[in-house]
């Protein structure tokens, strides 16, 4: 859990934490309205502990001890002044050295130690021997200077009980071991977040602090109503309280990979300054004839020194495998730039997000989208902005659930060249873990399918040309099976009948009345006029389709030509109405006006049912003649109103006993186009189908192209 996801209410409470202790320090320090008070410090400095459990509570971490022994520890360091400046109180004398409150004052040091000691465990659980020693080297260096001028006067001191030595050298010694912990802590591995900035500075405050307070107490004694160094004692209490209260105190614990030093040089000059400074001590020494801290001060160089060369010579070591580890992957790294500059392909290593750089970037980006590899890396959007808006957001979902940790990223998407070529890519990547394991980069290949895509797109195209084509010949033959059972039951119906009345009659001897005779004769010649026009279709039909059927204009009287059709058609079950209310005249082909009444008739007898009346009419509206032919049947899908028109197309109501052929209405609509009209069908009004054909006075002049093939018909249809 990082600062960012932390609970929100909490991110700025160690800050006003600080701000609200500060505020009644400074009273106390300041003596601000008689406010310098020990219960007012002792608040101050409970308030600490009582806010590392809460913080405990709050953030949760994952290892808890350390945080409660500080606030043991804190708790301690309380306890101690309570008792220390209400001796005489408690006690009824004045305040020994040393005392209980002693005891309660080295004890906190044990708990802030242990407490470091288990944050350093669990932030480096590995072995970190070069910051330890790092530590070592400062740590002996400053003490050095803490037995020289705090913990030997201490020892020399006649006046002092063994006691009274041992507890008076007691508080640097704690001191410098509780320095040398955080030293430990601060040159170590771990995160840095924060809350590890503001503990280091808790324990740097208290040091300080103490060191000088231990100085003081060597050259006359400490003035406690002065009140200063209750202000770094305070800030030590509010200092570790405001570190545990920080979001950031859950990564503090978080365990990390060693990395060498951030800045290494600053590291080797502080090591030289600690090497220093034993050396420098004794001199100083020297020059005093101080002879008691002349064997540490030599134990403490001689130790230095061989910390030092132990330093080095890891440094030396570090140093031979880092340049053959730096050989190494030079070697690498030129197979495999040798290997990716090879592929067909982009490779790339990448930051996540819209606007993440680009840290590599393969030359073949120019070879497949045409921009050169500075032009790609230092646009950070380019990428995103050139794939086309349709296939953008599905580009930048397969990165997140790469981001996510849900496997490897597998996306196709279109990206305009630099030449705005539109180009199909294949994207395969994976994440690049940083050394926490969390996802940093992006590695990927790109591979442009655009040839793969066009194969694809080809072969769609074909299997679909194959099923329109597949589907056609079953049309066909449909329409073929249905063509042959309807000709096979036109010609066989008439040609039947004739041969059947043909037979009775030539096998009469004198049986036969001359009624029946005659009635037989004329269903002969009816039945052999179906053949007749059967045969005439067919024939109009082929001459037609190849173009060499022209009309034979005449003026002649459209009624006429009707009411001899409808004589022909006469039917027993469907009554013939023919209506006009005066001569209609026109310049037609005689002939095919009949066939397009004939068939028109025919087709509304053949699908409405026995007893439904059909009627026709003959109107001149000026420009030409609208010949209409009603049925009241059950009328014409608007699906079928175009398609019934084509040669061989019938509705879906298929009559068992007399099929059809499926012509007569494209040979309506051919004459029509023939005669520069139309033929359409729509709904009557009250029910039923209405035929109507258009037959314009004037003559149309006609491409070949629309007499010709199924042009004729898709022009009729078009017009209508």
């Amino acid at each position: 859990m990082t600062e960012q996801t932390a609970l929100p209410a909490w991110r700025r409470t160690w800050l006003l934490y600080l701000a609200a202790g500060a505020l009644p320090l400074a009273l106390f320090l300041f003596d601000v309205i008689n406010l310098r008070l020990g219960p007012l410090f002792n608040v101050i400095g409970l308030s600490s502990p009582i806010v590392i459990v809460i913080a405990v509570r709050i953030h949760r971490p994952e290892h808890r001890l350390p945080w409660y022994l500080v606030a043991v520890g804190q708790t301690l360091f309380i306890l101690g002044d309570v008792i220390t400046y209400n001796y005489d109180r408690f006690f009824g004398t004045e305040l020994p050295f040393p005392s209980v409150g002693d005891l309660f004052y080295l004890s906190v040091y044990p708990f802030l130690v242990g407490g470091i000691l288990l944050l350093i465990r669990a932030r480096s659980p590995g072995r970190d021997s070069a910051s330890l020693i790092d530590s070592l080297i400062i740590s002996i260096g400053v003490g050095t200077l803490s037995w020289v001028f705090l913990i030997s006067p201490y020892f020399q001191d006649p006046t002092l009980t063994l006691n009274q030595k041992l507890v008076a050298m007691a508080y640097p010694l704690m001191d410098l071991i509780l320095f040398s912990v955080a030293v430990r802590l601060t040159v170590g591995a771990g995160r840095r977040p924060a809350a590890f900035y503001l503990m280091i500075a808790a324990v740097a405050v208290l040091f300080v602090t103490d060191s000088i307070y231990s100085w003081i107490s060597l050259h006359g004694g400490y003035d406690n109503t002065t009140g200063y160094l209750e202000g770094g004692w305070g800030l030590f209490y509010l200092l570790f309280g405001a570190a545990a209260l920080h979001p950031s105190m859950r990564v503090l614990e978080q365990p990390t990979a060693q990395v060498e030093p951030a800045h290494p040089r600053r590291r080797i000059l502080l090591l030289a300054g600690a090497s220093l400074l034993s050396p420098t001590v004794r001199f100083i020494e020297s020059v005093r004839h101080d002879v008691l801290a002349s064997p540490v001060l030599a134990a403490s160089s001689a130790i230095v020194f061989v910390l030092v060369l132990v330093r080095l010579n890891g440094l030396m070591v570090d140093i031979g495998q880092h340049r053959k580890t730096e050989r190494r992957l030079r070697d690498a790294e030129n197979k495999y730039r040798s290997l990716v500059e090879g592929l067909p392909a982009v490779v790339y290593i990448a930051e996540f997000g819209e606007e993440g750089r680009w840290r590599y970037v393969s030359p073949q980006v120019h070879e497949i989208l045409g921009f050169s590899q500075d032009e790609w890396m230092n646009a950070e959007m380019l990428w995103r902005d050139r794939i086309v808006p349709q296939d953008r957001e599905r580009a930048l979902a397969a990165e997140e659930q790469l981001l996510n940790g849900e496997g490897r990223m597998h996306c196709e998407y279109r990206i305009l060249g630099a030449d705005e070529r539109l180009i199909w890519i294949r994207e395969e990547a994976e994440a690049l873990p940083d050394e926490g394991g969390r996802p940093m980069y992006l590695q990927g290949v790109m591979y442009d399918i655009s040839e793969q895509k066009a194969a694809e797109e080809q072969l769609i195209k074909a299997l679909e040309t194959e099923k329109e084509a597949a589907a056609g010949l079953r049309k066909l033959h449909d329409m073929h099976n249905s063509f042959l059972q309807a000709v096979s039951h036109d010609l066989r119906t008439p040609l039947t009948s004739i041969m059947g009345g043909a037979l009775t009659l030539a096998r009469d001897n004198g049986e036969i009345s001359p009624e029946d005779g005659k009635d037989l004769i004329n269903r002969i010649a009816a039945n052999a006029q179906k053949l007749h026009r059967l045969l005439t279709n067919l024939l109009d039909l082929d001459r037609i389709t190849r173009g060499i059927v022209e009309p034979k204009r005449e003026r002649v009287d459209l009624g006429t030509i009707v009411m001899g059709v409808l004589q022909e058609c006469t039917s027993e079950t469907h009554p013939l109405e023919f209506t006009t209310p005066e001569p209609v005249w026109a310049s037609v082909d005689a002939a095919q006006v009949e066939r397009i009444v004939e068939n028109l008739v025919t087709n509304a007898m053949r699908y409405t049912p026995a007893g439904t009346p059909v009627s026709v009419s003959v109107l001149d509206r000026g420009d030409g003649v609208f010949l209409t032919v009603a049925d009241s049947g059950p009328g014409i899908p608007d699906e079928l109103k175009l398609s019934i028109f084509e040669p061989f197309h019938q509705g879906d109501e298929v009559i068992p006993h007399s099929p059809g052929v499926g012509i007569g209405l494209s040979l309506v609509a051919r004459f029509a186009e023939l005669h520069g009209g139309r033929a359409w069908v729509q709904d009557r009004p009250g029910g039923g189908a209405m035929f109507q054909v258009y037959l314009p006075h004037r003559e149309v002049e006609h491409e070949a192209s629309l007499i010709s093939g199924d042009g004729v018909v898709g022009s009729a249809v078009a017009a209508g």
